[in-house]
């Protein structure tokens, strides 16, 4: 997998104050989003999310090092903004030296988070959101464990705190950041693949688009969610039990509505919207006694939301999976064992209605010197071609099989008219050129009608000494003949 640092080149060669705009706007948004959570502290230094922890990892994810000295003027300008709100009185260098540590615990925690997470996706040879995800959730609460145990070692070492607020704020300061980080990085990861850099190729797979759809219903989705979300907050600040809070879980019964038919970012959206809601709504309603368990729930519903992300990629992975199983990869017909085993099924169904059926084997003539003479690209090309003209011999319920090689199988439902059909595929392939040349396509065909007392297989051995008998009375005509005439049938 090309590295971050090659993606980026590409799209940073705009000029150096084009690089400067656009980290400075990150870092306005960084700032904006901290002031956004102070507003909702509830604890010291201790907020009910963190939503820069996941504009951090995100950054650090899509952009890598050249990130930090953004991030770490945004955590030196945050603390002496504190100084500023809170009247501190804490002198210039001291808010300085604590913006100093502070920067240095932040970033190094989710910069080595980032780091490990992006290291193993790069390890893996398919990574998928099947795999990303639990890497991410696992890794991204494991950082934010690092940024708040070594962010109150910080204020601590700077005298901003005594040991004891320290041991009582690091508990509040992980879950806020946790639920910042597991809620928006994914988020924030698809805004900064449209406006810094190209997106990896596992975040390819994910759809990042908003434009999946008309916006009138997800936008519709969106306001009975937040509906539901303000209805639920606004009963649990009037009956405050823990009972009622913990109702803020069967909330994910819309979100998951959501993801399962919306894009992956217009879901990551919706989870953002809900989760700041829920935080302001705690903040507006006084809810703090029941801060914990509204962080945690945040929490589970977007964990549980990412691994619906899981579902569609998962279907998808077993389409794939079928199409291998079941389907030549050159010509898209059924392969030898499926159509074998679907051809007894349709020969069960015809007998009980009293039908009798058609089995087709067609060999591909001259393919040996098409491929000889003009490459294996011109060869494959024909084969593709006469699968398209087998094709239009198929009525609704017939099969088509590549048996191997330049050998094709179908198996017709209505016997009476195998006859005529196959005389009008000759004729259309006699009017169909080879791909890249203006010789005509041609087939030999055996044709037989699968008697009652016949399984398939036994029906197949009569058609295939059928088209062995046609083969060597085409090859004797063709002594006398130019090559790449149209072909004959046999019938029995």
């Amino acid at each position: 997998m090309p590295s971050m640092l090659n993606d980026l080149s590409g799209r940073w060669s705009l000029g150096s104050s084009a690089v400067g705009l656009n980290y400075l706007l990150l870092m306005l948004v960084w700032l904006l989003l901290w002031r956004l959570s102070a507003l909702m502290e509830y604890a010291p230094h201790a907020s009910l999310w963190f939503p820069p922890a996941g504009l951090t990892f995100a950054a650090l994810m899509m952009l890598g090092w050249r990130a930090l000295p953004a991030l770490a003027l945004c955590a030196i300008g945050a603390t002496f903004w504190m100084g500023h709100i809170y009247h501190t009185g804490s002198p210039w260098q001291e808010l300085l030296t604590a913006g100093a540590l502070f920067a240095v615990a932040h970033c190094s925690a989710y910069g080595l988070g980032a780091w490990l997470l992006k290291r193993l996706i790069d390890t893996r040879i398919m990574a998928s959101a099947l795999a990303v995800i639990p890497l991410f959730l696992l890794l991204g609460c494991l950082s934010a464990l690092g940024a708040a145990l070594a962010g109150t070692g910080a204020l601590e070492s700077a005298g901003i705190i005594d040991s004891r607020d320290a041991g009582a704020s690091w508990l509040a300061w992980w879950i806020g950041d946790m639920a910042g980080v597991i809620v928006l990085t994914p988020l924030f990861m698809g805004i900064l693949s449209w406006r810094y850099a190209r997106p990896e190729p596992w975040l390819g797979s994910m759809d990042l688009t908003l434009l999946n759809g008309p916006p009138g219903r997800f936008v519709l989705k969106l306001a009975i969610q937040l509906s539901l979300l303000s209805l639920t907050m606004l009963v649990a600040a009037h009956i405050r039990t823990e009972e009622v809070a913990y109702a803020l879980f069967f909330l994910i019964i819309p979100q998951m509505w959501i993801i399962y038919t919306e894009s992956a970012l217009r879901s990551a959206l919706s989870l953002a919207l809900f989760s700041t809601a829920a935080a302001l709504w705690v903040a507006l309603l006084g809810l703090v006694e029941q801060s914990l368990t509204y962080q945690f729930a945040i929490c589970v519903i977007a964990a549980s939301s990412y691994f619906g992300f899981t579902v569609p990629a998962l279907m998808a992975q077993n389409r794939q999976l079928a199409e291998l199983a079941f389907h030549d990869g050159l010509t898209g017909t059924l392969n030898k064992r499926y159509f074998f085993e679907r051809a007894e099924q349709q020969l069960t169904v015809a007998r009980h209605q009293g039908r009798a059926l058609s089995l087709v084997l067609a060999d591909m003539d001259h393919f040996k010197q098409i491929n000889d003479t003009y490459g294996h690209d011109i060869g494959d090309a024909a084969l593709v071609k006469l699968c398209q003209r087998l094709r239009k011999a198929l009525d609704d319920g017939d099969l088509l099989g590549r048996f191997g090689g330049d050998e094709f199988i179908l198996l017709l439902g209505n016997a009476e008219a195998a006859e005529t059909r196959i005389e009008r595929l000759q004729e259309l392939l006699a009017a169909t050129c080879v791909p890249g040349t203006e010789q005509s396509l041609s087939a030999t065909f055996g044709v037989v009608t699968v008697a009652e007392h016949e399984n398939i297989t036994m029906a197949f051995k009569r058609a295939d000494a059928l088209l062995l008998e046609s083969k060597r009375q085409r090859h004797d005509a063709e002594r006398q003949s130019a090559p790449f005439s149209a072909g004959e049938s046999r019938r029995q």
